[in-house]
């Protein structure tokens, strides 16, 4: 029995994808001589142009998947641990020393500096998956390519650095139909499933707000004219499909996150992580999302950096009812409201019950639901129902929401399955969610330049 998952993969035989990839006058002197170009002639001529690295490429282990890295520094080394006791048969960075960190961990797998010649020639290496960790201008680009290749996809948070992109990427994966996951780690994480299970169980009654805040900014992006790349860091590759310029100092590894051309700023940061609470709890759809109101706020817009804080805000109408019923009588319900604070700025309303308890819940939590009966604070490890006479009188439903085996163990186990749905943040609710995130940040974006 063949022990590989099954998955699809590129419609394009190998024979017909060698043939496309000969220059014209070859096919044409093929043609001439009457030579047919069977699967041993594909395969002969394509073992002629292929790259070096594929002269190193290792045997399949049994039981064990192969997946190619594309990125290897920061988050992305985090990434690769958690699916290190796979087989990573390909590594990729732009930066020939953390490739060659890497390298030295990991010396069976391929290096490559170019994503686009591991999606080229996936089929080659005998992929069943990638792991997508580079700054958000480069996860559509690399993230698309992936999956019209058939290839199963795990890719960093935000998904994607624009709604456009989002959209995109949500249709490309419904298309090819394989197993997805998108970086929000924490959605894996047991408090979060006590957190979902208490609001829809009603304690703090009907939600009608839900506040969401972190105290870190990544803002104040500035050009610096004349800097040079190390020499180690391939800027052109770096830089992927965004729009050419010279070196920014200090841009890489962590600081592209400042700059619109690369990064989306601390709401795109950190939105996916917290607004993911909400958008569980809530239930969310695509609808809700695309039809949200957006209101905006933070320092004069500009053209180059991020903004040192920001405020958001999304109105949502049609949302069903959660933790109550809805109130009787005519006319609409109020639409629920969604609030985001970033770079020091704090919620209103946990700044108020804060001074009256003379308790620092801004600074102890990061997500506050806001009910007819209460309210419910939460992180990525602790959650408190809000007054304590709430808290005294409530229990704590049954839990209903498994516990999960881990976040990249949930895609994974997807992969070998082949049921893309059992990853809970595959690309269609991951593409609803950073999309909800980026209006944000493009609803901030679209405000009047000062």
């Amino acid at each position: 029995m063949d022990p590989r998952p099954t998955r699809r993969t590129s419609s394009t035989p190998l024979a017909d994808a060698s043939h496309a990839r000969l220059p014209s006058r070859r096919r044409f002197l093929l043609a001439a001589a009457g030579l047919a170009l069977t699967p041993a002639l594909a395969r002969c001529v394509a073992a002629r142009q292929a790259p070096a690295f594929l002269r190193h490429v290792s045997p399949r282990r049994p039981d064990a998947l192969r997946l190619a890295c594309i990125g290897t520094a920061n988050r992305a080394w985090e990434n690769i641990q958690e699916v290190r006791h796979e087989q990573i048969v390909a590594l990729c960075d732009v930066d020939s020393a953390y490739l060659e960190r890497a390298g030295a961990e990991f010396p069976d797998a391929v290096r490559v500096r170019d994503w686009r010649e591991l999606v080229d020639h996936a089929r080659d290496l005998d992929l069943d998956g990638v792991v997508v960790s580079t700054p958000d201008h480069a996860h559509a680009p690399i993230t698309l390519a992936a999956l019209r290749a058939g290839l199963p996809v795990y890719c960093e948070k935000p998904l994607t650095r624009t709604v456009a992109e989002a959209r995109e990427v949500r249709a490309a994966a419904a298309r090819a139909g394989v197993a997805t996951q998108m970086g929000t780690q924490i959605h894996a994480g047991e408090t979060y499933r006590r957190v979902v299970e208490a609001v829809r169980a009603g304690a703090v009654g009907r939600v009608t707000a839900v506040d969401c805040w972190v105290t870190k900014s990544w803002g104040d992006g500035r050009l610096t004219p004349g800097a040079v790349a190390p020499p180690t860091l391939d800027w052109d590759l770096w830089q992927c499909d965004a729009p050419r310029q010279g070196y920014i100092e200090g841009v890489h590894p962590g600081n592209w996150r400042k700059y619109w051309a690369y990064g989306t700023g601390t709401l795109g940061d950190m939105g996916c992580h917290l607004l993911d609470l909400p958008m569980w709890a809530l239930g969310l759809t695509d609808e809700h999302v695309a039809a949200a109101e957006v209101f905006a706020e933070g320092p004069p817009v500009d053209a180059v950096g991020t903004p040192a804080w920001l405020e958001a805000s999304w109105a949502m109408v049609g949302v069903p009812a959660v933790g109550g019923a809805a109130p009787a009588g005519p006319g609409a319900p109020d639409p629920l409201v969604l609030r985001w604070f970033d770079g020091g700025r704090m919620s209103p309303f946990v700044q108020e019950i804060g001074a009256k308890d003379r308790v620092d819940y801004h600074n102890r939590f990061n997500v506050c639901f806001i009910g007819t009966e209460g309210a419910l604070f939460a992180n990525y490890g602790e959650m408190l129902v809000w007054p304590g006479a709430r808290a005294a009188q409530w229990r704590a439903p049954a839990p209903t929401i498994a516990q999960s085996v881990g976040h990249h163990r949930e895609w994974l186990a997807a992969i070998r399955a082949g049921r893309p749905s059992d990853a809970l943040c595959g690309f269609g609710y991951g593409s609803r969610l950073t999309e909800l995130v980026l209006r944000g940040v493009e609803g901030y974006r679209n405000m009047r330049r000062g």
